[in-house]
């Protein structure tokens, strides 16, 4: 609004036309700093009527040019942000200080907003950086990890039962595929696999992992159990129910110290009666049945504040310690359909619940698994194309031990060329997925154009759900996942030979 030190009549009637309808408030303003006339815009801010506000004195700076924020309270105590600009006018014949206030509630609200989403891409941005190196990190440990577990189960195989050193031997094979798990489990988190899911008794579960949750508290701490028997069954991947405990367990641990202190785990139902009120809670409760873990400790606690953060990748404290595990977790809550639940109060411990709906049945179903036969010999030539040179070796001494001819290729290009020389003794590829100068699907395609009876076994540290995105229009396969034991390897392939020929 212009300075003006005079205004004809007519002028000064438009001028005031226009602050009177404004929908700014506008408010005139003496030498004094009294009011000496207030618009209807104002007297809403204000929440005071004209004759309330003329004659009392301003509530924020009188300088000619300045803009300011405030706010503004009214007397019911409600607080509203207003800008307010300065600027001097002639109004009736003398020289006053006209106000301008704007409410910017609305602004606030959109700048709020604004910065909620801001915040929201980074963190999806700063998550899915951290799923690809996640994902890529899994891949190439399952591939290290399958000449440990080939290697290992070609030893036991050569040595026999009766070696004293069968047992050590059995428990590398055993680490392997729990590395294996674990790499899984990196997977699904990078979005790139899907969980295996299984009816599980989750009391059953812990106590079978007795061993390896006292390994993951502190010497300092008692653990206690407190488990419900007959509790719902849920439908989960077993190997991941296992990560949760272990990251909160580890987590209660760090909460306690150096210090003496007590860790409970208990198991039990829940419903919607159920309350968590007072609790801090994220993910989906369940809407009828389902199953809690708890997981409680007399550690250091946290506040209120605190909370909510400790799911943020690598956010640290005492409490959380290891940063990217309660980001995970929680990813892997939400993949199940459940929920956490956390109650903690500084110097008083805290309560971490996990919460899944459960299923109808409280039986555990009886496993039955068929026993392959190891000693099942084929005929035949193998092409394998992997770019690993310990996993082609460990594949190939485990299909010469099947009787079966072996041919080796590092890479896709390489691949083609074997295969387009030895393509009418070749009876079964066996293709790893992410190789250089041409990739597994690219080669597939490839020796599909030379021959559409060949059949293929797919391998990949990857699962299948990621391998068949890469593979979606290059026909059938079968799916081996690595790392794989040499009887996961023998059923596949006797099952593919069997089936194609």
């Amino acid at each position: 609004m212009a300075e003006s030190s005079s205004h004809s009549k007519t002028g000064e009637q438009e001028f005031r036309a226009l602050v009177e309808h404004n929908i700014d408030g506008m408010v005139m303003v003496t030498h004094d700093r009294n009011i000496s006339y207030a618009n209807k815009a104002a007297c809403q801010l204000f929440q005071r009527s004209v004759e309330e506000l003329i004659g009392t004195p301003i509530g924020f700076p009188i300088e000619a040019g300045q803009t300011t924020e405030i706010d503004l309270v009214t007397p019911d105590g409600t607080s509203t942000p207003v800008e307010v600009r300065i600027v001097s006018v002639t109004w009736e014949g003398q020289t006053s200080y006209l106000g301008c206030l704007r409410d910017l509630t609305e602004r606030r609200k959109v700048e709020e907003e604004r910065e909620r989403l801001t915040a929201q891409m980074q963190y999806a941005q700063k998550l899915e950086s951290l799923g690809v190196l996640a994902g890529g990190i899994a891949h190439d440990f399952n591939n290290l990890l399958m000449a440990i577990v080939a290697r290992a189960g070609l030893a036991l195989r050569a040595i026999g039962p009766e070696n004293p050193a069968s047992q050590h031997i059995e428990q590398i094979k055993v680490s392997g595929l729990r590395g294996g798990e674990l790499a899984n489990q990196m997977l699904t988190y990078a979005g790139k696999g899907k969980p295996i899911l299984q009816r599980i008794n989750v009391t059953r579960l812990i106590k079978d992992m007795a061993h390896l949750t006292r390994l993951s508290i502190s010497k300092h701490a008692t653990l206690h159990y407190d488990l419900t028997e007959d509790v719902p069954l849920i439908e989960a991947d077993p190997s991941q129910l296992r990560q949760l405990i272990i990251s909160v367990l580890t987590n209660a641990s760090e909460a306690i110290g150096d210090n003496r202190g007590i860790i409970t785990i208990s198991t039990g139902a829940v419903s919607t009666e159920t309350s968590q009120k007072g609790w801090y809670v994220t993910g989906n409760l369940p809407s009828s049945r389902g199953i809690y873990i708890d997981v409680s400790d007399t550690g250091s606690g946290m506040d209120s504040e605190t909370i909510p953060k400790i799911f943020d990748p690598f956010f640290s404290t005492k409490f959380t310690g290891r940063g990217l595990g309660l980001a995970a977790l929680l990813g892997i809550v939400r993949t199940l359909n459940g929920a956490v639940a956390i109650s903690s109060h500084t110097g008083k411990g805290t309560h971490f619940r996990l919460i899944f709906p459960s299923l109808a049945s409280v039986t555990a179903p009886k496993t039955t698994s068929e026993t392959p036969d190891l000693c099942w010999k084929g005929t035949g030539t193998v092409l394998v194309v992997d770019d690993e040179e310990d996993v082609r070796l460990a594949s190939q001494l485990i299909l010469e031990e099947m009787g079966l001819t072996v041919l080796t290729a590092s890479d896709g290009q390489a691949g083609l060329e074997v295969y387009s020389r030895y393509r009418h003794e070749i009876t079964l590829v066996l293709l790893d997925l992410t190789m250089p100068r041409m990739n597994g699907a690219q080669l597939f395609k490839e020796i599909r154009q030379l021959s559409q009876e060949v059949p293929f076994i797919l391998s990949s540290g990857y699962n299948e759900d990621e391998a068949s995105k890469r593979f979606q229009g290059t026909g059938r396969y079968n799916f081996l996942q690595k790392p794989y034991q040499i009887d996961a390897l023998i059923a596949k392939v006797r099952k593919t030979i069997e089936s194609s020929s």
